[in-house]
């Protein structure tokens, strides 16, 4: 610390400038002087797994009253989604197998394996292609686009208004024949569905799920697709028109994306908070 570091100086200072004055009649004042400070230094070591201890003891009071806080706004629901989410879940679930975690990353219950969800269409494509979706609680960000004056003025706005909607990005996979399209899309908080790009992998949808999740990005060897802006107009209509109705994705699926992955990312940062405390604390 800084006091620490004072009385260190302050304590080989002045043997210091004794030292420069008699160095020429006194040589032992060398070794004296190098033992006043490792005394001196010894001496504050000792005292450091104190500091330590304060340290810890500080960062798991202030982790257990987030915690504190969390737990009491999830017991307005007994620990249990929200009942709207809970009806939504249960409509969605009748049509589409809703798993959370990746097969081959993590396990079931490892720390952190909820954040992924991946849903699979209980009936094929009209082509009898396989339909999934996979989504991260954390790939969000909020739905409207960066204006210097709008944000200048929501620095002097009440901090009670409420938060700006969040857009969650998702992947569908359509798989066929041991190759998988995966359309990469994004679901703006008004429900609002768009794509962002258009892929074409080997394998099918788990495999792709997996290299998904695993990172694969616009830094990976294969080729990514166009740049989907740049394909014709109607093009575009047309791939976001199949994932709607042929892909499934509709209303009641966006607004599942969205209330899930806000649901799901509270989960696992409850869970991150009681496992960081048990270690650090």
């Amino acid at each position: 610390s800084t006091l620490a570091l004072r009385r260190i100086a302050s304590a080989i200072a002045p043997k210091q400038s004794l030292l420069r004055a008699t160095s020429m009649a006194a040589p032992t004042a060398h070794y004296h002087t190098a033992l006043t400070a490792t005394q001196t230094a010894a001496t504050i070591n000792i005292n450091g797994p104190r500091s330590f201890a304060t340290a810890a003891n500080n960062l798991g009071s202030i982790l257990q009253r987030e915690i504190n806080e969390e737990d009491e706004a999830a017991a307005e629901f007994n620990g249990q989604m929200p009942p709207d989410l809970a009806e939504l879940h249960s409509d969605i679930a009748a049509k589409w197998t809703i798993l959370e975690g990746i097969s081959g990353i993590g396990s079931g219950g490892e720390t952190g394996s909820g954040a992924t969800v991946r849903l699979f269409k209980k009936s094929p494509g009209s082509n009898g292609a396989k339909i999934g979706v996979v989504f991260h609680c954390q790939d969000t960000e909020e739905d409207m686009p960066f204006d210097e004056d709008d944000f200048l003025a929501g620095q002097e706005q009440d901090e009670s208004e409420e938060e700006p909607s969040q857009a969650v990005r998702f992947g569908v996979t359509v798989s066929k024949g041991g190759k998988t399209v995966v359309l990469q899309c994004r679901c703006g908080g008004d429900g609002q569905i768009s794509v962002e790009s258009v892929t074409v992998r080997d394998g099918e949808s788990e495999g792709v799920l997996t290299a998904l999740a695993g990172g694969e990005n616009l830094n990976a060897a294969l080729y990514q697709g166009p740049e989907f802006s740049e394909l014709a107009e109607d093009l575009q209509e047309s791939f976001q028109e199949y994932v709607v109705k042929e892909c499934g994705i509709d209303e009641d699926v966006a607004a599942f994306i969205s209330m899930y992955a806000d649901y799901r990312e509270q989960v696992e940062y409850v869970t991150w908070m009681k496992t960081a405390i048990d270690i650090l604390d």
